[in-house]
């Protein structure tokens, strides 16, 4: 999900490219997404977190409650403004755009399998935010 239109459908393609993915939708709002996903029962979703309207971190959380068997990569332009937030409503892995098209891909499958990917340099927060969690 991005609210950019051609974001999200370049990002559909290149997921497509993968034999072993199906994309079954595309959103471009967190209303959107959180209708299709009623709909489409994603395994994952790979969200914005800057929208207008609901956020991605909003969205995220109500996503979660709503489904919390779905698994949620955060793919973003920013670090770590949003990372607590993101990591708080309950994403499974969290990547900057400026990654490699392949970074993308190896994270959904990841995401699938319940590994949590994050982009490098924001491993020490990660490690951080796990240690203050509660539980």
């Amino acid at each position: 999900m991005d609210d950019y239109r051609a974001v999200a459908e370049g990002l559909r393609r290149l997921l497509q490219m993968d034999k072993d993915i199906d994309v079954v939708g595309v959103a471009t709002s967190g209303e959107e997404a959180l209708s299709k996903a009623a709909l489409l029962a994603p395994d994952v979703v790979t969200m914005d977190l800057r929208m207008e309207g609901m956020n991605g971190i909003d969205t995220t959380r109500r996503l979660k409650q709503m489904m919390p068997q779905v698994r949620v990569l955060a793919l973003t332009m920013y670090g770590e403004d949003h990372f607590s937030q993101a990591i708080t409503a309950g994403v499974s892995g969290y990547l900057l755009k400026d990654c490699d098209h392949r970074e993308i891909v190896r994270a959904v499958h990841q995401v699938y399998a319940g590994a949590c990917p994050i982009t490098p340099s924001l491993q020490p927060l990660y490690q951080r935010d796990r240690a203050l969690a509660p539980g």
